[in-house]
């Protein structure tokens, strides 16, 4: 059996070698033996001069690029930029796919969902599917989500993406493993509250604490419950909420 392959998807003020290297090194320590291999990408937009700037990493070091998925204007209730993203993503997944998986943290966590809406049969029909996802590519086996945030505006760009559209739900059925921080939980009622939006989005979901705030915890034993989840039995909607 050949080796398979995750996307990794970095935060808001990250780029992918950072990703790779700052954040999620223990959990690909812990699955490259197991036979997964990580391709991370670098987000298209610098956030020199942007409200994002706000979202500095606290273990910023010079050189490090500083990098979004998309901008969000508050004013006109819109993002900007996402084709670009959704070119590179297709772009990702045509050239190095296919992918088993995807793993993102909070605005990346966000875009994997995206993708992984994007590959399901129910939305392979969109125009910007067609545009930009490679036809050849499977549906995703698994989904790891850290901190993830939704969309600001449900705006024409990714309404259809897994907001609710008249009579349809339009869940995401990808089957997904949820980390959420405590710490951040307990001190900021509107991160909790949308973070619970977008889990409530996943039609099979397990959803997981960790007692940290805004991040990817970097321990073992969580390193453990993502292979333990990705090499275990589907989930049925456990956790808290």
């Amino acid at each position: 059996m050949g080796r398979k392959k995750v996307l990794a998807l970095h935060g808001v003020g990250q780029s992918g070698p950072v990703f790779l290297t700052r954040r999620i090194n223990i959990i690909l320590e812990s699955l490259t033996p197991m036979g997964y291999d990580f391709v991370a990408l670098t987000a298209p937009f610098g956030i020199v001069g942007t409200p994002y700037i706000n979202a500095r990493q606290s273990d910023y070091q010079p050189g490090d690029d500083e990098r979004s998925w998309w901008e969000t204007d508050d004013i006109t209730c819109t993002h900007s930029g996402i084709e670009k993203s959704m070119e590179l993503w297709g772009k990702a997944l045509n050239d190095h796919g296919p992918f088993a998986g995807i793993l993102g943290f909070s605005q990346g966590g966000c875009a994997s969902l995206s993708i992984a809406a994007m590959l399901e049969p129910s939305r392979r029909s969109h125009p910007l599917v067609k545009k930009y996802i490679p036809t050849w590519h499977p549906p995703l086996e698994f989904l790891i989500l850290f901190s993830a945030n939704p969309y600001r505006y449900p705006d024409q760009t990714v309404h259809w993406l897994f907001f609710p559209e008249g009579g349809n739900d339009n869940v995401v059925r990808t089957r997904t493993l949820a980390f959420y921080g405590k710490k951040e939980w307990d001190r900021e009622k509107g991160q909790r509250e949308r973070q619970q939006w977008l889990m409530g989005r996943l039609a099979d979901v397990k959803i997981v604490p960790h007692p940290w705030a805004h991040t990817v915890p970097r321990t073992q034993e969580y390193a453990d419950i993502v292979k333990q989840f990705i090499f275990g039995s589907r989930p049925s909607r456990v956790g808290v909420l």
